[in-house]
């Protein structure tokens, strides 16, 4: 359904905005679990039922946005690169890019497949250097043991 907000009285100068809300609710939930049931409002223009669908895609992989981003401020800390010049910090976080990419499908991989060796994953050489990382520190031998 489309609905037009109106600017507060403070900013009476400025247009209404229209909006698109999405009703959505899950059919046939888990047993023993209530149906998820939410609102999503959007200003892209829903037209049509299938324009609802692509729409609800679209928002539900923002979670998937949000994990990444989270890798890379707290796992990757892209937050505290400093380096000389600017070219410098754009190597940079294109390395960084592509290493949180690889931890979240490591991390989707292991949930789904537990038991996938991890040659599927990582080349002989990057095997060999995580190996050697471990041993050199005891406390990521003992974790990944």
């Amino acid at each position: 359904m489309r609905v037009q907000l109106r600017p507060p009285h403070h900013h009476a100068d400025k247009a209404p905005i229209d909006i698109w809300v999405i009703h959505a609710r899950e059919e046939n939930p888990p047993p023993d679990t209530e149906a998820v049931e939410w609102f999503l409002l959007t200003t892209i223009d829903i037209g049509s039922p299938e324009d609802a669908e692509q729409c609800l895609r679209w928002y539900c992989l923002r979670w998937r946005i949000e994990d990444w981003h989270r890798v890379l401020k707290s796992g990757c800390r892209i937050g505290d690169i400093a380096h000389e010049t600017a070219e410098r910090v754009r190597r940079a976080i294109a390395i960084n890019l592509v290493i949180a990419w690889r931890i979240m499908l490591m991390t989707l991989l292991g949930r789904e497949t537990p038991g996938l060796p991890a040659e599927v994953l990582f080349s002989d050489v990057e095997l060999q250097t995580l190996r050697a990382y471990a041993k050199k520190r005891p406390e990521a031998a003992s974790a990944a043991g």
